[in-house]
């Protein structure tokens, strides 16, 4: 199969830089050198407080951030300067390095499927106090998702209950379905609009009722496709693992030891279900976004999060909103929030309480522009009420979608998570073999007993490592 390979560099090269720059903001390890602890963990420079901040900011990102930090931190906040740094790699590959080299920045960014790791190291500060004491922010007024999130009891090893980790910055449902409007005939708009509840919100389609619509939206001329009916806004394990939960399954199975379940007869349905239409559509490689085709109009749908409307322009296009697909209607949509990105502070860090003060800082500052911008929901709900002002957002197309994405909140879980196998294992895994297998170079029970065998081994040796 074949995906034109020039665009599929592009848009991989401009998706991360967006996707990253509007959804992420996080801490950067930046090991090395010839500074000693002090200097690492927050040693005073200058009189002032050191905060070193690892970052996934681009380098426009970041020097916005600089610019807000003298604006208005340093204002209020006149003995502490943020130190900011951006990661150059693999985020966390670099930040476990970071830790295990005791070089590790003082705030860094987390997500759900990356936490694992560094709780079980015990490298993570507990936030609950430091909320506790701050006049400005609460975790009453964080998000409830929070808890699922970054809440952890440790000696249960489960997540939702006990202390606070880290607090994400903003969040979104991730996996939402994107569709253009204008590419649709009456009949495909009645389909992916129906609401048989009369809830004002479209019931998701059902598999069967999707895969109509990728066949009747794919159009060719000759071998050369003119209009792609799907592509694949996340990550493509992303989007697979969306696939899956809404089918009521898991890509592992947490009685088993949290081994892999692509072996699974009914994962495999599902596995084979999503690369078929993403083969329809010549896909032969993965971790790209093509949200840029789908901003000039050349695909039906595709699945994204509310900051690829600004993102990518996409207020632009007659542009709609619905839930991912669903096995069948017994089944309960459960729309991802894959990043929730927050902040985490290092337990070892030597200036906690301004680490907070710039974290409490940001919540704060960044939640009143969010706001202004209906880019993600602020962490901060007193915030994201204003997104919903038609004084405050007033773009129709962006106050129609932030009013939807608002409503799908309340049905957000957080991605699946696999302690064992994150979430990066998993998408790194499904990129080095996806495309072989698309290109028809090994089987599809081949290609999933692969997957299979690496998150297996990759599950073996975290358990080993513990």
């Amino acid at each position: 199969m074949k995906l034109f390979k020039k665009i599929v560099c592009i848009t991989l090269a401009l998706g991360l830089a967006l996707s990253i720059a509007a959804c992420e903001t996080g801490g950067n390890g930046g090991g090395g050198g010839g500074n000693d602890d002090d200097d690492y963990f927050g040693g005073g420079a200058g009189g002032k407080t050191v905060v070193r901040f690892y970052s996934f900011n681009n380098s426009e990102t970041n020097a916005e951030l600089k610019k807000a930090l003298k604006d208005d931190f340093y204002v209020k906040n006149p003995d502490i300067y943020v130190q900011t740094e951006i990661s150059t790699g693999s985020f966390y590959t670099n930040l476990l390095n970071d830790f295990a080299g005791k070089v590790e920045a003082d705030v860094f960014g987390m997500e759900p499927g990356e936490i694992y790791p560094f709780l079980s190291a015990g490298y993570l500060e507990p936030l609950d106090n430091y909320f506790a004491a701050s006049e400005t922010v609460s975790l009453d007024d964080v998000w409830d998702i929070n808890k699922a999130a970054y809440s952890y009891d440790s000696d249960t090893k489960t997540f939702g209950s006990g202390k606070t980790y880290a607090v994400m910055k903003d969040w979104t449902t991730d996996s939402m379905l994107f569709y253009n409007r204008s590419l649709f005939t009456a009949d495909q708009l009645a389909m992916i609009e129906a609401d048989d509840d009369g809830d004002g919100v479209a019931d998701p389609l059902t598999f069967a009722e999707f895969e109509t619509l990728c066949d009747q939206l794919l159009k060719r001329s000759g071998s050369t496709i003119t209009q792609y009916s799907f592509l694949p806004g996340l990550a493509e394990a992303k989007v697979l693992a969306q696939f899956i939960t809404n089918a009521g399954l898991s890509w592992f199975d947490p009685a088993n030891g949290y081994q892999s379940t692509f072996t699974n007869p009914a994962v495999k349905e599902v596995v084979k279900y999503y690369y078929d239409i993403l083969g329809k559509n010549d896909v032969n490689n993965v971790g790209s976004t093509f949200m840029p085709i789908f901003a000039q109009g050349k695909v039906a749908m595709i699945m994204g999060g509310l900051y690829c409307i600004e993102a990518y322009g996409l207020d632009s296009l007659d542009l709609g909103v619905a839930y991912p697909p669903v096995k069948d209607d017994s089944i309960e949509c459960k729309p991802y929030t894959t990043g929730c990105v927050g902040f985490a502070i290092s337990s070892r860090s030597k200036v906690k309480d301004a680490a907070f003060k710039f974290i409490e800082w940001y919540l704060n500052y960044y939640g009143a522009i969010d706001a202004r911008k209906c880019n993600n929901f602020p962490a901060m709900k007193k915030y994201a009420n204003d997104m919903l002002n038609p004084e405050v957002n007033t773009d129709p197309v962006r106050l129609r979608c932030t009013q939807f994405f608002h409503d799908s909140l309340s049905k957000a879980v957080v991605i699946d998570r696999n302690p064992y196998c994150s979430q990066a294992s998993l998408e790194s895994v499904e990129f080095a073999y996806t495309g072989e297998y698309l290109e028809g170079e090994m089987s599809f029970n081949e290609f999933c007993e692969t997957l299979d065998y690496e998150i297996n081994k990759r599950v073996r040796q975290a358990k080993q490592a513990e």
